[in-house]
């Protein structure tokens, strides 16, 4: 929401449905923790934009690896 800046998975959720199979779902922002992307990729998304969550961790390049290190990421990503 751009109102109050408040950012919830539910948004991605309930739009995936309405997006046809042979497209691409790009979740983006709220999205802070490895178990935020493998809820989101059981919702049929497979692209994530993360910005402020990385931004601010001391070590990013670290906390993108964890990010995408989570086993139960289909594809294995």
């Amino acid at each position: 929401n751009l109102k109050t800046f408040e950012t919830t998975l539910d948004t991605t959720k309930s739009l995936a449905k309405l997006v046809p199979a042979d497209r691409t779902i790009v979740s983006e922002s709220g999205l802070n923790t490895p178990e935020d992307l493998s809820e989101l990729a059981m919702y049929g998304a497979r692209c994530f934009l993360i910005g402020e969550s990385l931004m601010r961790q001391d070590d990013v390049a670290k906390a993108t690896r964890t990010l995408l290190a989570n086993p139960l990421m289909p594809g294995g990503m």
